[in-house]
């Protein structure tokens, strides 16, 4: 009996330090929203399927344009435990969300590298088409 309680102990030891590995991130790898970061990369415009089914404009999705960066360098983001912003290792996408403002001062700079700033956050919907969106500050 005695062995028991020392194997619970050790179990639960072992998953703390398993978990304190996952939320050990690199000190360069960028936080979620609220925090502001800055990101560089070449800005692009691309056209995903959307309602009703997410699969084929040509078969009558409607199409959901929208602008996205390809990120130089690539980035990393850290995750929270138990909320629903994910860890990635390697970014290398963005799809950028604007207002229409953001959209009219950007679309000139289409295929350029540009610098945004925002906040970013996990995809969790149908509508978004990469990992990370950045929510571009005014």
């Amino acid at each position: 009996m005695g062995m028991k309680p020392r194997l619970s102990f050790i179990f639960i030891l072992l998953l703390l330090v398993q978990m304190r590995a996952v939320l050990a991130a690199p000190a360069n790898c960028l936080r979620y929203e609220p925090e502001t970061v800055t990101v560089t990369g070449k800005l692009h415009r691309e056209t995903f399927p959307g309602r009703p089914n997410y699969e084929s404009v040509a078969n009558g999705d409607e199409p959901e344009t929208g602008f996205y960066m390809s990120l130089e360098p690539t980035i990393c983001t850290v995750g929270d435990i138990g909320q629903s912003e994910v860890a990635f290792k390697s970014v290398r996408e963005i799809q950028l969300v604007l207002n229409k403002k953001q959209y009219a001062e950007l679309r000139p700079k289409l295929g350029a590298v540009v610098r945004l700033r925002g906040q970013l956050f996990s995809a969790f919907t149908g509508h978004h088409h990469a990992d990370v969106l950045l929510r571009v500050s005014e």
